[in-house]
């Protein structure tokens, strides 16, 4: 299985207190997607992914589009072979895709209202 995408917490980390309210994908990414004991639930998943689809950026759209495609193709996999498993990392290569540019825009706007902070400090 994929490791995390970089600058992702880990499952155990607090910042999930909050953060799970604004990246619930990633949330979902390091909780249930990362476990290997996770049912794997396809029909769930795809609907879920769906549904971020509606409200995402259009830039992230062919991400989703993307995922979406590899759960599907994912469920057509006989499990516990080395087959599902790579399909398996298909399928969280454009989620870790999508995480990586929502950490970096949320690394942006950090640095942004800081500098705005600083600006009215001046």
């Amino acid at each position: 299985m994929k490791d995390l995408p970089p600058g992702l917490p880990p499952a155990d980390s607090r910042k999930w207190h909050g953060r799970r309210w604004w990246d619930p994908l990633g949330y979902l990414r390091v909780r249930s997607l990362a476990n290997p004991h996770w049912s794997r639930d396809m029909p769930w998943l795809i609907a879920r992914l769906r549904r971020e689809r509606s409200a995402a950026l259009p830039a992230d759209r062919d991400l989703y589009d993307e995922a979406i495609a590899a759960a599907q193709g994912y469920a057509r996999t006989r499990r516990q072979t080395p087959e599902a498993e790579r399909a398996w990392d298909r399928l969280l290569a454009p989620i870790d895709e999508l995480l990586t540019r929502r950490q970096t825009r949320h690394l942006d706007a950090v640095r942004e209202a800081r500098a705005g902070q600083d600006d009215a400090r001046s």
